[in-house]
């Protein structure tokens, strides 16, 4: 379930993400390439470049499936001189070759897999919301060029596992029926309710049918409970601006504001703007911090707490933090009502925003005992930014790190303030790190065996992985309000 104004303007900051929404269509196309083998594969990389004036490039590269999924990720690197140009074309080479195509080829195959990926219900992927920006508009202005999608006139998803089949097959169902649309999966099931279905290779099927064996025998991780004493939270709505009340509580405004109301809500004086959204995020926490009632779920969604959140990460007030970790110490029912899965997208920048010069203050939060993990998941990536953003300060996140790895050694046999699969999670941002430096505590815990090795893997995995210094896999948080909202309005049809 995806949950979801300046007479005197913010100061904002310059950033790629900003340029890129507001100017890089300014800029010439220049070459385009295409996978060669896009049709036969059904995915390709298709890349777009923008040249800017002082002989750098920004370059778009979206990964695109044509037989049902349609732009399933994309990113940019923005600015980059010819010297890296070259490199990073030279290394998509080695995995696939690229040809050079038309701007007009690569946008209609991007815009036409996009059409035929929302005619099953399928959007794009998230980061679209700003790659998007990089093509023309699709308008008549660019000429048609027709490409054929999917396989046998239908959808045909081809799932790399079950979690992709759990998550795409019910929308497609609902959406095309069951005789619209085929999959396929590397694991020998029988078709369900006559869905059309292809099978992979015994090779591949063998090697899924062990992964799962295995699983199966994985230890049970057990998990940190629940217990968490709760403040008193008003019971009465009082906000100077009762105005921002009934715009933020209307469903139509879930997910998305115009710029125009953006504006009109920073132009508020900040103090007591910061008043009204603290007052509005305590009261709604109050209403669904403990049992959220059936009336509750059936109850068309507006992203009051979103709203808020947002806000106060551009108001930019350090205050707002404790506001802001008294939201993360709510079960997990709050989550799922409130955010589903975008809880990651809303929380991480504004974390970064309002802790990163409080690192004190998020260790203290991890201190609390009988919270829900992923609850507590939330702040490790958004530390790991501020050494991405800043990398400066890099040796004073591995410090940050280090110290919470040092808590929890003794702790997570009893499940104490934290368990094993916040520990896997966590992981993934001391990864992202490249923390060599934290192996030693990591492996101690890992060492217990109560780690959840679903995460992220085992320990000599993992050490491997940050001594080749090979992995990254660093997700792109706007911090940008405006920018936030537009990628919001791209969820929308995912709920």
């Amino acid at each position: 379930m995806s949950k979801k104004k300046k007479t005197q303007q913010p100061s904002k900051k310059s950033t790629p993400e900003s340029y890129i929404r507001q100017k890089v269509r300014t800029l010439p196309i220049g070459d385009c390439y295409i996978s060669d083998n896009w049709q036969e594969a059904g995915e390709g990389i298709v890349w777009v470049t923008r040249c800017h004036p002082q002989g750098t490039y920004t370059i778009g590269i979206y990964l695109v499936d044509t037989f049902c999924l349609g732009v399933k990720d994309s990113n940019f690197h923005f600015s980059i001189d010819s010297l890296d140009y070259e490199e990073l074309l030279q290394s998509i080479n080695r995995k696939e070759t690229l040809r050079k195509v038309t701007y007009e080829q690569a946008h209609n195959l991007i815009y036409g897999a996009v059409a035929f990926a929302e005619e099953g219900g399928i959007q794009p992927g998230k980061s679209f919301a700003l790659t998007q920006y990089l093509l023309e508009e699709d308008t008549d202005e660019i000429p048609l060029i027709e490409y054929e999608y999917g396989k046998d006139g239908k959808h045909y998803l081809v799932a790399n596992n079950l979690m992709e089949l759990n998550t795409y097959a019910p929308i497609l169902r609902a959406t095309l029926g069951n005789d619209r649309f085929m999959y396929s999966l590397p694991i020998d099931e029988k078709p369900k309710d006559g869905e059309k279905y292809h099978y992979v290779d015994p090779q591949t099927r063998e090697i899924f049918k062990s992964i799962l064996e295995n699983l199966q025998n994985l230890p049970e991780i057990p998990e940190e409970v629940y217990s968490y004493c709760h403040p008193e939270y008003p019971v009465v709505l009082n906000a100077q601006n009762q105005w921002l009340i009934k715009l933020f509580y209307d469903p139509d405004n879930a997910y998305w504001l115009p710029d125009e109301t953006i504006r009109e809500i920073l132009a508020l004086p900040h103090e007591e703007l910061r008043n009204d959204l603290e007052q509005i995020i305590l009261f709604e926490t109050g209403c669904t911090c403990e049992t959220i009632t059936e009336e509750q779920w059936d109850t068309p969604y507006a992203s009051v707490l979103q709203h808020c959140l947002y806000f106060l990460m551009v108001l930019d007030n350090e205050k707002s933090l404790p506001i802001v970790l008294e939201t993360l110490c709510q079960n997990k029912d709050y989550y799922e009502y409130h955010f589903g899965d975008i809880i990651s997208d809303v929380y991480v920048p504004v974390l970064y925003a309002l802790g990163q010069n409080q690192l004190d203050k998020l260790f203290d939060y991890l201190q609390i005992p009988g919270l829900y993990n992923m609850a507590r998941y939330l702040v490790f990536p958004a530390v790991a930014l501020i050494a991405e953003r800043q990398p400066e300060r890099r040796d004073e996140v591995i410090k940050w790190f280090r110290k919470v790895l040092q808590f929890y050694v003794p702790r997570l046999e009893r499940q104490e303030c934290c368990d094993g699969t916040l520990i896997g999670l966590m992981t993934s941002s001391i990864m992202n790190l490249q923390a060599e430096e934290l192996l030693p505590e990591l492996k101690t815990l890992y060492d217990t065996g109560l780690v959840d090795e679903m995460c992220c893997g085992n320990y000599e995995t993992i050490a491997k992985e940050i001594s080749s210094k090979r992995y990254k896999h660093t997700e792109y948080f706007p911090m940008d309000i405006y920018e936030c909202y537009e990628r919001m309005k791209s969820y929308k049809g995912n709920d």
